[in-house]
């Protein structure tokens, strides 16, 4: 019996191995790292660090530490961010699972890859290298940067500008006359006919200042119109000659200086152009040498970190721990080469001892062989005796049980809230700024009938937030009541024929800051009152989407005194705007996990009168994320648009000159205590 038990612990202690079996990668990789000191062996690395770029480059002193350096040296040509990359991407499997010791394979396995990999003739380079991605450029000696190319390129223009006698650029003679073509100038012809009926042919400037030079004459009382008339012909003629010569020589001016500036730069794109290409494959002989050399030394390098890896890893050895039944520990190393064989006792429940040999069967692997002075006594057959039991139905007078139905409550009540505090306190701070407090409370409250056919879903809304500052004073940054009330009744499949209440204004007044005197809003000013009728789809209880085609919308500004009903589409004087139209609604709530939920809100709205003209867009998110039971975090956007609130336009001299429609947003974000029912 005792062997008998033995055995059975003996089974135990191999199941105990393979599940030690599978720690010895983890083994192994702490192994190599500790035995660094048993095992130093010196890299060949010249110049190594100056081929990777500055923030993935090895510090010096740990170069002499060749399983670190090795290690790290692999790691950031691997992740070199696309400037290093593998000439063959079948190497990048056994080089990581060299690194880090069979990351997808055995490690036998890794290791065979990489030896074979390293002694393939066929194969010159493992990494490789464009010239074109190299970083560091600026340092290659003979390079010429972009900021010196720049420099180059004015010296070029200036060498041409300098090099040429502006005097000797003529202009042809046929783009001459062409240009001079379509000067403005006055026709020879009669003065009387030139400002009579072809006046409006005329150049504007010669008639004005003309009319400017007769209207200053003087002319004696006895002089005769015929005399007055050849005097205005006379004048006529010689200021007809100076203008025509004025805007000609005007004209040659322009015509010439165009002609020359244009000469210049083309005369300087040539030579600019032969410098970029000549420097261009100066640029590029240079880093294709340099980066031939380099890519021999890093290849070299990598060979040697493989090298020397894969031969650390193949003589490393692995411990591997075994328990006994009475918790005695017992410790053997194994290795790919011949270790010392141990024994170790295996115990049963009544304290009965086995002796097992443990012999080394290569890195991770152990042979258990039971004592040579150990006995075993064989299992024997014995007779087995074969109960059969009988069954009988059951008792037909039984009383058969009735589930009663569960009924669930018809209302459902849903509260939270949040109150979020923010101070900010700055004394003689340099960078600036000034003290701040702010404070913003919400909460929101849902009341939701639900039996049979029927649902009605009421909720209701506030939001209210103040913030202060020295310069500003107190200011709100958010003030909202909402009421809405929705009943609906079952159509077909997920659809409810549905009629929806909503109400909504603010509490306190606002002003556009930092004026203070005039409000821009106040209570009921504006108020929105919107009564829909139309279907609801339903198809769980996290989304849904109204359909409304008979909307009613009513915008109240009650004191028309402090607020202007023009802001919010009235006419002035009226205190109630009444508009028809249709409701797209969508509201959809999800709950990413325990502590995270989200919540958005959409709404349409279109006015019958001016379809797709006149219209109301509002998009509100609210995200939420409990950090405990009474702390959590708010995010919440609101992005709105609405034809009927005008904001004022300014010209560049910041006199109002209309109002218009403009998208509004508003993000807050707050951390503060919070409750919820």
């Amino acid at each position: 019996m005792v062997s008998n038990i033995s055995l059975f612990y003996l089974f135990l202690a191999f199941e105990i191995t393979k599940l030690l079996m599978m720690f010895r990668k983890i083994i192994i990789l702490l192994l190599i790292i500790f035995s660094i000191a048993f095992c130093p062996v010196n890299l060949l690395a010249v110049k190594m660090n100056n081929l990777i770029f500055e923030k993935e480059q090895i510090p010096r002193n740990q170069i002499a530490d060749s399983l670190k350096w090795s290690i790290d040296y692999l790691n950031k040509l691997l992740y070199s961010y696309g400037e290093w990359y593998l000439t063959d991407l079948s190497y990048k499997k056994p080089i990581k699972g060299v690194l880090y010791y069979a990351e997808n394979d055995p490690l036998d396995t890794v290791i065979t890859d990489i030896r074979r990999l390293l002694n393939d003739k066929k194969v010159l380079y493992l990494i490789d290298r464009r010239p074109q991605d190299i970083r560091k450029r600026k340092e290659i000696q003979g390079y010429i940067s972009d900021e010196e190319i720049e420099k180059g390129v004015e010296a070029i223009r200036k060498k041409v500008i300098d090099s040429l006698n502006i005097s000797n650029i003529v202009v042809p003679i046929g783009l001459l006359e062409a240009e001079l073509s379509k000067a403005p100038h006055v026709p020879d012809g009669n003065p009387d006919e030139l400002l009579g009926r072809k006046q409006k042919d005329l150049p504007s400037e010669f008639v004005s200042n003309l009319n400017s030079r007769i209207a200053v004459m003087q002319f004696p009382s006895d002089m005769s119109d015929v005399e007055m008339d050849t005097i205005r012909h006379q004048l006529f003629m010689s200021y007809r000659e100076a203008y025509n010569d004025s805007v000609m020589n005007s004209w040659i001016d322009r015509v010439t200086y165009s002609y020359q500036s244009k000469y210049i730069m083309e005369q300087s794109d040539l030579r600019i152009k032969a410098y970029k290409k000549s420097v261009e494959e100066r640029n590029y002989r240079i880093l294709t040498v340099y980066n031939d050399k380099a890519v021999n030394i890093v290849n070299d390098s990598l060979k040697i970190a493989l090298q020397y890896l894969t031969k650390h890893a193949e003589a490393d050895s692995s411990m591997i721990r075994l328990t006994n039944l009475k918790n005695e520990k017992t410790e053997m190393w194994t290795a790919n080469r011949e270790m010392k064989p141990i024994r170790m006792f295996l115990k049963n429940a009544q304290n009965d001892s086995l002796s097992v040999v443990l012999i080394n069967n290569g890195k991770g692997e152990l042979k258990l062989v039971i004592d040579d002075a150990i006995k075993l006594t064989r299992f024997a057959e014995t007779n087995n005796r074969t109960i059969i039991f009988e069954t009988k139905p059951p008792d037909k007078k039984l009383q058969k049980v009735k589930l009663n139905k569960i009924v669930y409550p018809a209302w459902a009540f849903i509260g939270n809230g949040s109150i979020g505090f923010t101070q900010t306190s700055l004394s003689n701070w340099a960078k600036g700024g000034e003290s701040a407090m702010a404070l913003l409370v919400m909460s929101k409250y849902n009341a939701n009938y639900s039996k049979d056919k029927t649902k009605w879903e009421n909720s209701v809304e506030f939001r209210y937030g103040i913030s202060q500052t020295k310069t500003r004073g107190f200011e709100k940054n958010d003030d909202k009541i909402e009421l809405q009330s929705r009943y609906g009744y079952s159509a077909f499949k997920k659809w409810y024929y549905s009629a929806e209440t909503n109400f909504r204004t603010q509490i306190a007044r606002g002003y556009k800051f930092p004026e203070k005197q005039k409000p821009i809003s106040a209570f009921m000013a504006p108020g929105y009152f919107t009564l829909s009728i139309g279907l609801d789809y339903k198809p769980n209880k996290n989304f849904s989407l109204f359909l409304a085609p008979f909307t009613s919308k009513t915008t109240y500004i009650t004191d028309t005194v402090s607020v202007t009903p023009s802001t919010y589409g009235l006419e002035p004087g009226k205190k109630k705007l009444w508009e028809p139209g249709v409701i797209v609604q969508a509201n959809w709530h999800v709950n990413f996990s325990e502590n995270i939920t989200y919540d958005t809100k959409a709404e349409f709205c279109n006015n019958y009168r001016y379809t797709f003209q006149k219209f109301a867009f509002e998009w509100e998110q609210v995200l939420i994320m409990r950090i405990n039971r009474s702390i959590n975090a708010r995010v919440m956007t609101q992005l709105i648009y609405d034809y009927n609130t005008k904001f004022p336009i300014f010209d560049v001299n910041n006199k109002e000159i209309g109002r218009e429609p403009k998208w509004q947003f508003k993000e807050l974000f707050t951390i503060g205590l919070s409750y919820r029912f």
